[in-house]
């Protein structure tokens, strides 16, 4: 398991690399790989603007940060021993880290990304303003989720589903004018849902003694809990990273009883509807860029291969 993680890992910090050489190119939509062509006016002068949010940058720098071991040519580049992934989670899961990334900056970043880019994000979806959104949408929950633990302190993530032999959770994105030999990434959407890891490899189809437990009940109730403060506006259906919650959630339920869940997720599990319009596919784009957009997409990615 640990040689996929890994690879994952140094894919996120290749990612930040490539960003950081390019950011002088990726000052303008045009050459940043992160700014589709074809969507609105209005999405085009948000995602530009948080893209180069400095709070964003503050947020996911201390992530990125605690990744640096696992990048191209590092020790663990190659593969990793449990020891240097608790190593990692323990950076990422610190005080310092988690505190620059408070609920009220994310969620209200995600209320501002709805209400600019509304058409790419419903009627005319985009998958990859959607993926961004998505990604943004799932940075704390899931960072909430790879650092809980078991009822023995262990670190959920050791016990997830997730097959060593899984496709890449990343993708290659491109610049439009390729004038940059730089890569940038983002989340291949297929890989996240055929192996569920934003819920840590949990699908709801588990026998009882392996889905009934602690763990479990963390990640769902991360998740719902932040969708009471930030609704997922598009409605769960849509979403590229996400749509398979409903799915979990109803096998947990159907497995585990009713009252496994605190009463507050039980409330919140009504989620959200819409109408589904496939998966994303894995992007292929070439290039790099710099600010908000690339490190919160390699933030969430470097989190996913833990």
């Amino acid at each position: 398991m640990y040689s996929s993680l890994t690879f994952l890992l140094a894919s996120a910090v290749a990612a930040q690399a490539a960003s950081s050489s390019a950011s002088a190119a990726a000052s303008s939509p045009t050459s940043n790989p992160y700014i589709p062509t074809g969507i609105s006016d209005s999405c085009v002068e948000y995602l530009q603007t948080f893209n180069d949010d400095t709070d964003l940058a503050t947020c996911t720098s201390t992530l990125l940060a605690a990744s640096s071991a696992f990048g191209p040519g590092a020790p663990n580049a190659a593969g990793a021993s449990k020891d240097a992934i608790d190593s990692a989670l323990t950076s990422i899961c610190s005080p310092t880290t988690t505190s620059s990334c408070p609920q009220s900056l994310i969620a209200g970043k995600l209320a501002t990304f709805y209400t600019k880019c509304a058409l790419e994000l419903t009627s005319q979806p985009n998958k990859q303003v959607m993926t961004m959104y998505d990604t943004a949408f799932a940075l704390l929950p899931f960072l909430q989720s790879v650092c809980s633990k078991d009822d023995d302190g262990n670190y959920c993530v050791h016990s997830t589903n997730v097959s060593s032999s899984a496709a890449p959770a990343v993708a290659s994105v491109a610049r439009r004018d390729s004038s940059s030999d730089a890569t940038a990434y983002i989340p291949n959407a297929d890989t996240i849902n055929a192996q569920n890891l934003v819920f840590l490899g949990i699908t709801g189809s588990e026998a009882k003694s392996q889905l009934c437990t602690t763990c479990t009940r963390n990640v769902l109730t991360n998740y719902i809990s932040f969708q009471n403060t930030a609704n997922y506006a598009p409605g769960f259906q849509q979403s590229l990273l996400m749509r398979n919650e409903p799915t979990v959630y109803n096998g947990v339920v159907s497995t585990c009883g009713a009252g496994f869940l605190t009463n507050a997720v039980q409330a919140a599990g009504a989620l959200g509807g819409g109408s589904t319009t496939g998966s994303s596919g894995a992007l292929s784009l070439r290039a790099g860029a710099s600010g908000g957009l690339s490190t919160l997409i390699g933030a969430l990615v470097a989190v996913l291969i833990l």
